[in-house]
């Protein structure tokens, strides 16, 4: 999938699109580091499929967008590596597509359960990282 994006040319526009779109969010505050990043991440593993090739695709360009914005690389490249962890369609895993072809669950269940699993992350994040992180000292 990442390279039939990357020989359209729509890896490129999808990655200016992300990250315009998040630029003018995240001066607003420390909570917004925390769901603005985990949100777009989830939105853009969607896409991408499988969360090796989510990541490999926007790293670099997230790198590069903390260090033009003065953003701290070290949180928001934690922030964004967590968000890869959602899945709510079946497709984004190997394990997921092994599980659902033996028919132990319905592709409604990955849905429900990765969408609860996925809030309940960003609601965790978003205490953590204003308070927990930065006794950690990640700032």
């Amino acid at each position: 999938m990442g390279n039939v994006l990357v020989q359209t040319g729509a890896l490129k526009t999808m990655t200016l699109i992300m990250f315009d779109w998040m630029r003018p969010l995240m001066a607003t505050s420390v909570f917004a580091l925390a769901v603005v990043p985990y949100w777009t991440a989830f939105i853009y593993h969607i896409f991408l499929g499988n969360e090796i090739g989510m990541l490999a695709t926007s790293m670099s360009g997230l790198m590069s967008f903390a260090k033009a914005n003065a953003i701290s690389p070290l949180p928001l490249g934690l922030i964004w590596a967590f968000a890869a962890g959602g899945k709510i369609f079946v497709y984004q895993s190997g394990v997921l597509v092994t599980g659902y072809s033996y028919g132990y669950f319905k592709a409604r269940d990955v849905f429900r359960t990765g969408l609860c699993v996925t809030v309940i992350e960003s609601l965790v994040l978003l205490i953590i990282v204003p308070f927990y992180w930065t006794l950690l000292g990640i700032r």
